[in-house]
């Protein structure tokens, strides 16, 4: 694989990263809604999935899940069953994000990696976007076609991480003085059950 290859697909992958999509809908709520350290560790988990999808593809593994209708709806029906299981866990929680809170328990970090990762692991959008994209730069003549998957797949992931990570700290810092305010709270409270519900409509359609 050569240097004008990397450059190419570093640039196309960029591209659709930044552009608003149901990834970074999640990071910017996430980071409006309880602040960077948890926009980033949304940004870790939605990131990691990617690594994952390149080793379906780079196994063959996506091709046959696609070839088998049943098995792709089931994904997409649970994965949009996942995503209105947080919207209600969201509606069902305090309208309050303040981090110096007595009276709530904010989620640990780690919880928005694993939402994040499992978000993206259940997206067979992202599936189907490695099965159309990573083809076109890989070379049969160019050597080990699986090391050519993985490396297009670290650059992916290198690049999607450092973009949601800059819109988390974006975010978070456009919205933090709001976050004394309860009407605010309550705003952002609605703004996460509005894009879980809004992902999981897309990911069925």
């Amino acid at each position: 694989m050569n240097f004008e290859t990397v450059v190419s697909f570093f640039f196309a992958s960029l591209a659709l990263t930044i552009a608003p999509g149901p990834d970074v809908m999640y990071v910017l709520s996430t980071s409006i809604a309880k602040g960077k350290n948890y926009g980033i560790a949304a940004a870790i988990g939605l990131s990691s999935g990617l690594l994952f999808h390149t080793t379906l593809l780079a196994f063959g593994i996506s091709a046959i899940i696609i070839k088998s209708p049943m098995l792709f709806k089931g994904i997409k029906v649970f994965g949009a069953l996942y995503l209105l299981w947080l919207a209600y866990n969201v509606f069902k929680s305090e309208a309050s994000f303040q981090l110096k809170s007595q009276k709530i328990t904010i989620d640990k970090p780690w919880k928005n990696i694993f939402k994040g990762l499992l978000m993206n692991i259940l997206n067979p959008k992202v599936m189907l976007f490695f099965l159309a994209l990573f083809p076109t730069f890989i070379n049969s003549k160019a050597g080990n076609i699986k090391l050519q998957v993985y490396t297009l797949g670290i650059i992916s992931f290198v690049q999607a991480f450092t973009v949601f990570c800059l819109y988390a700290v974006l975010a978070a810092s456009l919205t933090k003085f709001l976050r004394e305010s309860t009407t605010f709270n309550l705003i952002l409270k609605w703004l996460q059950i509005v894009v879980f519900v809004t992902l999981a409509v897309l990911m069925l359609l």
